[in-house]
């Protein structure tokens, strides 16, 4: 007996009882070997198992059979090789002596010669002494006649043939028949054995066909010499036995549970149990549903039955889906269904009496990929109603990513196709989806997580997919490399389990298998940081000081005292919470230049503070210069040891609370009515490039005084059209000196429009009464088309200035262009360019 015990193993999520299957369970049963399981149940202390059992154990039921030897006893026949006919017969009785065989053989030429019966057999099966009288006829050959006397005389009760018994006849000659006649059928299977050179037709398996049964390359056989019956026995044994496990009627194997391998998968809910069964039915598969405290089983197989379900390999994997107080629903994986997969969904029956419904059918896409390799049944939100069907597809070929899971859910009383997840890409075969299992909730939001097996992604890889209301997120929270954990390890995520707490700290444990190791990961709790920030003054006053100095001699100090508070979201967590938080603030964050410092050259601070949630909250002090706009970033630090022995498990943080952000308002000083009214005018400055010079090192500068008249602008914005010819090199504020920060963007032309437009941002305000004066500097392009001159017009724009002032928020400028001139000058034999 072989055995490979804990194959599956799994404890029910509700009375917390494993159970672990062994669908290896291999015996004999008269030369034909079962295959079944053996399934234990242990107490939660996994101590001796409570229960064990063999679901669609299949007793070895003999096949009854009545074997007549018609054996050739004609003169053509030497009395040596008659001798070795004889010893035939005797080897093949004694290898089926301790089954369910009965034997008669009958000698035949002119005549027949009954040499013994079944009847005979019974009461003596000592070949040697049943076949001991016999004496070699030697006479003609009537074998149809011979034939007919063995289905009329010998199969019978009175002879002792058994009514229930399968008919069998072995016909041994060693020429044709001198007799004529036909064979009809009589429901008995005729094997004949033709020996020597003694047949006249040319084609001798034809002739003999005509006593055999068929197909013809099944039922006849032709030896040229005596000595190679001592090798057959092999080959006819193995078409006894087809003919044993075949039913006339259907035509197919009457095989049922005898290699049911069951126990293969196993899903329990409750005291209701359900085990996979592949090998039942010719390996179309199927499930046993196990009742009565898992005592007594009934067998549900594909529905229909044909043969489009061989090979199916249904059972391979099974899962409950829960309905709440409903009937209850069943996913059966069938992987090798017409090469591309299966998932097959049942309704389970109300009460033992009733019977299993097939509802619904997945099927795959690409060949080979084993579709329901692996199934998975999620309770998304823990009510009881399984929400998703996750269905591994293991061998699924993608180019770079190898392996799918695809996530079903339940709508309208059937699971439809939500997303599908994959793994990390360069694993093409790195079988995502050889493990799925649904976790209790590890990140605090009270909903189910799920986690996917990769085992050759490298050494094995887990991947963490958190719940959300109705579904999974698209993109893993987590991914464990089991290289990580151990650089030994093996297949990593080759199963997985994460429904108990291993280390009574009140968190679900995930468990991992590798190749001959079993790992444990510990959950960590979690917590939510909640953040408040003040300051003060509560606005930055911008007449004061000016905002964009870097390294001036003026400037503001705000007063920041940030606070953090924190909350458990495991609740059931049974350890210390308290642990040192490690933050960042940072100015600006979105900006390339800040408009803030902490102190001179840097825009971020780092700092530590202890936070114990459920307590009240940590504040710290900080000064800034300037702030505007700050995003925060905070994650969970080491945190300092209280005692140099200490192993606890750390919290950490929920990843959808890292970070904040807060905007401290400009002051604005709009009048009474809090209303910014402004009125931008603009010119081109006579201080630029009074003509262009067109050389190969030529550049144009040109200034432009921009002026508020009204109160505090916001956004101001410049758009410029500029001819090809000039290439945008740089912009700068001259007057007041400062450097304020512009954003620059090209436009959009034409191919054939000789202009392209060029817009400038300040995204400051521009105060009122305040005259900015900005220089632009071009290269110029000589392989351009120019003219005597060049225009550049501009616009000036901002969002608070009413369109009635529009008027003086443009300007033109025409700017001469001057050629080279190139003289050559010849001296004799010299010649000067000037």
């Amino acid at each position: 007996t072989e055995k490979e015990e804990g194959l599956w193993v799994r404890p029910e999520p509700t009375l917390t009882l494993p159970q672990a299957c062994d669908p290896g369970l291999t015996r004999k049963c008269d030369q034909n070997l079962y295959i079944s399981g053996l399934c234990y149940v242990f107490p939660p202390s996994l101590g001796e198992p409570t229960l064990s059992l063999r679901p669609g154990y299949q007793e070895c039921l003999k096949g009854k059979v009545d074997l007549v030897f018609l054996f050739d006893g004609s003169e053509s026949m030497t009395t040596e090789n008659f001798q070795k006919i004889v010893e035939f017969m005797k080897e093949v009785m004694r290898k089926l002596s301790n089954t369910s065989f009965q034997f008669a053989a009958v000698q035949f030429s002119s005549t027949v010669k009954p040499e013994f019966c079944f009847s005979d057999y019974v009461r003596e099966r000592d070949p040697d002494v049943l076949l001991s009288e016999v004496k070699h006829m030697k006479s003609l050959t009537n074998t149809f006649s011979a034939i007919k006397y063995v289905v009329s005389n010998i199969f019978e009760a009175e002879k002792g043939a058994r009514a229930e018994a399968t008919k069998v006849m072995i016909i041994i000659t060693d020429g044709e028949a001198t007799d004529r006649g036909t064979v009809t059928e009589e429901n008995i299977i005729r094997y004949i054995i033709g020996i020597g050179n003694n047949f006249e037709s040319g084609d001798t398996e034809e002739y003999l066909s005509q006593f055999a049964s068929k197909p013809v390359k099944q039922f006849v056989k032709v030896l040229d010499t005596f000595e190679k019956l001592k090798g057959l026995f092999d080959e006819l044994q193995k078409k006894i036995y087809n003919i044993e496990g075949t039913s006339k009627e259907l035509n197919t194997s009457s095989f049922q549970m005898e290699m049911s391998s069951s126990g293969i998968s196993a899903d329990l809910s409750g005291s209701h149990a359900v085990v996979g069964a592949v090998g039942a039915n010719n390996w179309a598969g199927g499930f046993i549903d196990l009742w009565r405290n898992l005592t007594e089983d009934t067998f549900v197989g594909p529905k229909p039955l044909n043969s489009s379900m061989e090979d199916g390999y249904l059972g391979y994997t099974v899962a409950w889906l829960p309905q709440g107080t409903r009937r209850m629903l069943l996913a059966a994986g069938a992987p090798r269904y017409q090469h591309v997969g299966q998932v097959q969904l049942f309704l389970a029956p109300d009460n033992r009496s009733g019977e299993w419904a097939q509802i619904q059918k997945l099927n795959g896409s690409q060949i080979g990929s084993y579709f329901g390799g692996e199934l998975c049944g999620v309770d998304v939100k823990g009510d009881g109603e399984t929400e998703l069907l996750l269905v591994g597809v293991p061998l699924f070929y993608g180019g770079r990513r190898g392996g799918r899971v695809l996530v079903y859910h339940w709508n309208q009383a059937q699971f439809q196709k939500l997303l599908e997840l994959q793994g990390e890409p360069g694993h093409s075969l790195g079988r995502f989806g050889a493990a799925i299992a649904a976790l209790a909730d590890i990140n605090g939001d009270r909903l189910t997580d799920v986690a996917v097996g990769a085992p050759m992604e490298e050494k094995g890889a887990v991947y963490i997919y958190n719940g959300v209301e109705g579904g999974l997120h698209s993109q893993p929270s987590q991914r464990i490399e089991g290289i990580q954990v151990s650089p030994g390890l093996q297949f990593f995520g080759r199963s997985i389990h994460g429904v108990m707490d291993l280390g009574t700290d009140g968190l679900t444990d995930v468990i991992v298998g590798t190749r001959g190791q079993v790992v444990v990961l510990r959950s960590r709790p979690v917590v939510d940081i909640t953040s408040s920030l003040t300051f003060h003054p509560l606005e930055i006053p911008v007449r004061e000081v000016e905002c964009s100095v870097r390294g001036g001699s003026r400037r503001l100090e705000m007063n920041l005292t940030v606070c953090f508070s924190g909350k458990n979201l495991t609740p059931k967590f049974q350890g210390p919470l308290d642990t040192d938080l490690k933050y960042t603030l940072e100015t600006d964050g979105h900006r390339t230049r800040s408009r803030g410092e902490f102190s001179p050259g840097m825009r971020d601070v780092r700092g530590n503070v202890s936070i114990v949630p459920g307590t009240e909250k940590s504040c710290l002090q900080h000064k800034l210069l300037f702030p505007v706009s700050r995003p925060w970033g905070a994650s969970s630090g080491e945190g300092r040891p209280r005692h140099s022995q200490e192993k606890r498990v750390k919290p950490i943080l929920n990843l959808s609370s890292h970070t904040e952000t807060w905007e401290i308002p400009f002051e604005k000083n709009c009048g009474e009515d809090k209303k910014c009214e402004a009125n931008l005018s603009l010119r081109f400055s006579p201080k630029g490039s009074p003509v262009l010079h067109l050389s190969p090192s030529s550049n144009l500068s040109i200034l432009l005084e921009l002026t508020n008249r009204g109160e505090d602008a916001y956004r101001v914005q410049l758009h410029l059209a500029l001819p090809t010819g000039l290439s945008f090199r740089k912009v700068s504020t001259v007057e007041p000196h400062t450097h304020t920060p512009v954003i620059c963007e090209e436009g959009t032309k034409e191919s054939v429009s000789p202009v392209w437009t060029l817009a400038l941002s300040t995204k400051l305000l521009l105060l009122f009464t305040l005259q900015v004066l900005i220089q632009m500097v071009f290269d110029t392009l000589l392989n351009s088309t120019w003219k005597n001159s060049l225009q550049i017009k501009a616009n000036t724009s901002c969002d608070n200035e009413d369109s009635s002032l529009w008027s003086d928020n443009s300007a033109v400028t025409e700017i001469p262009i001057l050629y080279p001139i190139v003289v050559d000058i010849g001296i004799e034999e010299w010649v000067f360019t000037l």
